[in-house]
């Protein structure tokens, strides 16, 4: 999120959109921490539904973040979406 700040650096009236996203995120982070296994399960069938599970949080997450995301990015100048869209590309990725 910080990295997000400091090459957005959002305006004000972006950053009640950018704290909403931090919130959700942080608590989507928290949430997909939660479903970790203590101790991985021992039979094949508890592994799979173990495997489920977190599958299911994940969706959650995505589900929980994406329309904080969305608002925040809408909110965006063009300049600022430009920076925003190279955010954790490889510097040696190829684009199309």
């Amino acid at each position: 999120m910080q990295r997000i700040e400091d090459t957005i650096k959002p305006a004000e009236q972006q950053k009640l959109a950018f704290d909403a996203l931090k919130s959700v995120s942080a608590k989507a982070a928290a949430d997909l921490d939660a479903s970790c296994p203590a101790e991985m399960p021992q039979t094949l069938t508890d592994r799979l539904d173990l495997a489920a599970k977190r599958l299911e949080a994940l969706a959650n997450a995505v589900d929980t973040v994406k329309p904080a995301l969305n608002d925040f990015y809408n909110m965006l100048s063009d300049e600022q979406k430009a920076r925003f869209n190279v955010i954790g590309r490889s510097a040696d990725a190829v684009t199309p």
